[in-house]
């Protein structure tokens, strides 16, 4: 599994993390439990290349449009390398 480190603490506003949080609240664990880990894992730093392609799958596209706007705020994030 592909992705990208960046430092959550240092650069994610509290209105994305919240916005996380919601979209989390809206996914059904026992559907989408690979969605929520990719989810959880933006809070650990990790943006996992995976996401988006996985969300596609979804059928609520209102929920694709959101987490494509989180995806798209946190590729701004300066990478950690290694």
């Amino acid at each position: 599994m592909s992705y990208i480190r960046f430092d959550r603490h240092a650069n994610m506003s509290s209105e994305t993390r919240k916005e996380i949080l919601d979209i989390i609240g809206e996914v059904d664990y026992n559907t989408g439990f690979d969605l929520m880990n990719m989810l959880y894992g933006l809070f650990d730093g990790y943006l996992y290349d995976e996401l988006l392609p996985l969300v596609t799958k979804h059928p609520d596209q209102l929920l694709y449009n959101r987490v494509k706007k989180v995806v798209s705020t946190v590729k701004k994030y300066p990478k950690i390398n290694g």
